[in-house]
C-alpha cells in the first residue's frame, strides 16, 4: 500500500527552491556531532523529492531522520535559496509518523499528557509533591529522563492571578500564555514576565483557561491533536480583548505566530482567526525594546560578564531577538560574544529525551564555546535552554546559567 504524503506534497513547491549548496551543514547541531548528510536541510530534501517523484521508498531510516532533528531552524536563516524549513519538517514527520520507530511512544505521551489536561493536572500535582525541585532555586532544575523536571506546587497556572495591572500609566492590554515550561518547570520565567510587562505599562491578563500552545504534538506528528490545542487557543485568545498576546517562552509564541497557519496550510476559511492570532503575538523582548526606546522603562546597575545564548525559535523564526539590546542597556554588563552563539543548545523539547545522547554531545559543544568565553554568566533565551545547559554544567567553574527575561525583569524599574 502506498503511503500517502499529503502534508509533503502540499508543500512541494517549497521543496523545489533547494539549490543543494549544503549550507546548511554548517549551522545544522546534529550534523556538527555525527556527520550525517541525511540529517542536514539538503539531506532530507533530497529525499523528500525522491519520495514525491517515486524513486524513493518511504521507510523507517527516513522517519527516523526525520525525527533527529531540534527544529531549530538555522537551516532556514542560513539558505540563500529561501527555503522556509519550518513547513518541511514537521509535515514530513506528520506523513511519515506511521513509520517512525518512535512515534507510537511519543503518541500515547502526548495524547496522555497536554490531550488530556485534566489527567496531566492531577499526575503534576501528585508527581510534583514528591518529586519536584524548590520553585525558589531556579539553578537546581535539571532534565530528568522524562524531560523538564516538575517544582512543588505544579501546575503555576493554579497561584496566578487572571489579571495584574499596570505599573505608572497603562499602554495596553497584553495576553500571556505561560506555556508549559511555565506552568510545569519554570515558575520564574512567569513571574519575570508579569514583572517586567508591568514595569513597560501593559496590563496583563493571565487567562484560566490556557492550555499547551500544541507545539509538541505538531513538530512530532500529531496533527489531530494539534488541530484541536490551537482552535481552543485561537477561539481564547482571539476573543480576550487584548492588544498584544506574548508568553515567556519563544517556542510558545513562534507556534502561534508561525505554527497555526503552517497545520491549516491552503484551508483559507480556517485562517482568519490563526490570521489575527498571529498578527498580535510578538516576542516579550520586542514589547520591552519598544518600552525602552519610548522611555517606559529603565534599568538598575548589575555588574557582570556575561556571554548570550538566544533562543532558536526567536533567533530563526522571531526575525531576531533583542535580548542583546536589553542587556546593554544595564549598566555594569560586558558582553562577551561565543563561537557559534545562535547554535542550538541540544534542547529541542522532546529532542532531549527522544535523543538524549545527541543532545547530550550538542549541549557539551555549546557549554565549550560558553566557557571560552570567561563569562560569568550565560544568559540563554527560553526556559528549556536554561534547564538543558544547567544539566550539562562542568564539574569545574560552571558558569551561572540566567534567564534573560528574569535578568532584565530583575533590573527594571
Amino acid at each position: 500500500m502506498k503511503l500517502p504524503l499529503s502534508e509533503i506534497e502540499a508543500r512541494a513547491d517549497e521543496i523545489a527552491k533547494c539549490v543543494n549548496c549544503g549550507l546548511c551543514q554548517a549551522v545544522c547541531p546534529t550534523y556538527l556531532v555525527d556527520g550525517h548528510e541525511g540529517k542536514t536541510a539538503r539531506g532530507k530534501i533530497v529525499l523528500l523529492k525522491g519520495m514525491l517523484e517515486g524513486s524513493i521508498v518511504p521507510t523507517t531510516a527516513i522517519a527516523d531522520l526525520a525525527d533527529d532533528c531540534l527544529t531549530c531552524y538555522a537551516c532556514q536563516t542560513v539558505c540563500p535559496a529561501g527555503v522556509k524549513t519550518e513547513r518541511l519538517w514537521t509535515a514530513m514527520r506528520q506523513d511519515l509518523a506511521s513509520l517512525s520507530s518512535t512515534s507510537r511512544k511519543k503518541s500515547r505521551a502526548l495524547r496522555w499528557t497536554i490531550g488530556k489536561p485534566g489527567v496531566m493536572k492531577s499526575l503534576v500535582k501528585r508527581f510534583s509533591k514528591v518529586e519536584g525541585f524548590d520553585r525558589k532555586s531556579p539553578s537546581s532544575a535539571r532534565l530528568t529522563r522524562y524531560g523538564l523536571q516538575l517544582f512543588k506546587g505544579a501546575p503555576y497556572l493554579d497561584h496566578l492571578q487572571e489579571v495584574y495591572p499596570a505599573v505608572g500609566d497603562e499602554v495596553g492590554t497584553v495576553g500571556l500564555l505561560i506555556g508549559c515550561s511555565g506552568n510545569l518547570s519554570a515558575p520564574w520565567a512567569v513571574d519575570s514576565a508579569i514583572t517586567l510587562l508591568r514595569q513597560c505599562g501593559w496590563k496583563v491578563v493571565v487567562p484560566r483557561e490556557q492550555g499547551c500552545c500544541g507545539a509538541p504534538a505538531i513538530n512530532n506528528g500529531e496533527w489531530k491533536l494539534a488541530r484541536r490545542l490551537a482552535k481552543q487557543n485561537i477561539d481564547l485568545f482571539d476573543n480576550l480583548g487584548v492588544n498584544a498576546i506574548t508568553s515567556p517562552d519563544a517556542t510558545c509564541i513562534g507556534t502561534f505566530k508561525h505554527d497555526y497557519e503552517n497545520l491549516h496550510w491552503g484551508e483559507v476559511t480556517a485562517t482568519s482567526g490563526i490570521e489575527r492570532v498571529a498578527a498580535m503575538s510578538v516576542d516579550i523582548s520586542q514589547l520591552a525594546v519598544k518600552a525602552l526606546e519610548e522611555g517606559r522603562v529603565k534599568f538598575n546597575p548589575f555588574k557582570a560578564t556575561i556571554t548570550v545564548h538566544d533562543s532558536c525559535h526567536s533567533t530563526h523564526l522571531g526575525g531576531g531577538s533583542s535580548w542583546r539590546k536589553l542587556l546593554s542597556a544595564i549598566p555594569g554588563i560586558e558582553i562577551r560574544e561565543m563561537a557559534d552563539s545562535t547554535h542550538c543548545c541540544g534542547f529541542g523539547g522532546s529532542y532531549s529525551v527522544m535523543h538524549r545522547e545527541s543532545g547530550d554531545r550538542i549541549a557539551a559543544r555549546k557549554m565549550g564555546n560558553i566557557q571560552d568565553t570567561g563569562a560569568e554568566i550565560v544568559v540563554v533565551g527560553s526556559p528549556g535552554c536554561q534547564i538543558r545547559l544547567q544539566s550539562s554544567l562542568p564539574a569545574e567553574n560552571p558558569p551561572q546559567v540566567r534567564l534573560a527575561l528574569e535578568l532584565v525583569a530583575g533590573m527594571a524599574m
